[in-house]
């Protein structure tokens, strides 16, 4: 903050009473955003409460000591300002040189929570075995070695095949930026995309109960 000239600090002002005002209006309305959900940061509450509680201040976009974060544009309709990442560009590297996860420190309010690491739950990884190296004759391990809970998230079978423990996978993204094809063999599905409105907070409420565990391959 100390950083700051005075100009960028009141258009920091008017972009937290702007985003405000949006997160009222997602309250109000229940509306989705435009594009539907994105990968977040860690800790952030279920997508409607978070796009309810996400005041668009940007302070943990500037917080990221890696420039993961980005603002999203005014076309992405109520979830414009909201932070968002593409792993493929740049994944969460967890803060791991750090003693604690900057974006949620930075957050004002409830939008990014604290959490443990183990329980960071972003998405899921998701392999498309005719496009994995794995699955078609080439040795990879690439996503496995990029993979902050090696043979937990990712584990390889007899065949030396990787799959995803959906368990165990927090949807960092390390592995899809890991991944050599082009396009990707392995892509990461935000957690909006797989929790059904209303549905708790966490891995509980999407993984507990559904005998889920191994999974997150996709269509050969």
């Amino acid at each position: 903050m100390a950083d700051w000239t005075r100009r960028q600090f009141v258009a920091a002002g008017g972009g937290i009473i702007a985003g405000i005002g949006l997160g009222g209006l997602y309250a109000a309305t229940g509306r989705p955003a435009r594009g539907g959900p994105m990968l977040r940061p860690p800790g952030a509450l279920p997508e409607e409460e978070f796009l309810a509680a996400c005041i668009r201040c940007g302070q943990c976009v500037q917080a990221c000591p890696y420039d993961v974060l980005h603002l999203a544009d005014l076309d992405e309709g109520l979830a414009a300002g909201t932070p968002y990442f593409v792993p493929s560009e740049n994944p969460c590297n967890l803060c791991r040189d750090h003693n604690s996860l900057r974006c949620i420190d930075a957050c004002p309010t409830s939008a990014l929570s604290p959490v443990e690491f183990e329980d960071i739950d972003i998405g899921e990884a998701h392999i498309c075995k005719g496009k994995c190296l794995a699955y078609n004759g080439t040795i990879c391990r690439a996503c496995w070695h990029a993979c902050p809970f090696p043979d937990d998230a990712l584990y390889f079978d007899d065949l030396l095949r990787v799959h995803v423990n959906t368990d165990h996978c927090i949807g960092c993204g390390l592995c899809e930026h890991a991944c050599p094809t082009d396009p990707k063999a392995v892509t990461i599905t935000p957690r909006g995309a797989l929790v059904s409105p209303g549905a708790g907070r966490g891995k509980q409420s999407r993984r507990g109960g559904q005998g889920r565990g191994a999974g997150g391959e996709g269509e050969p």
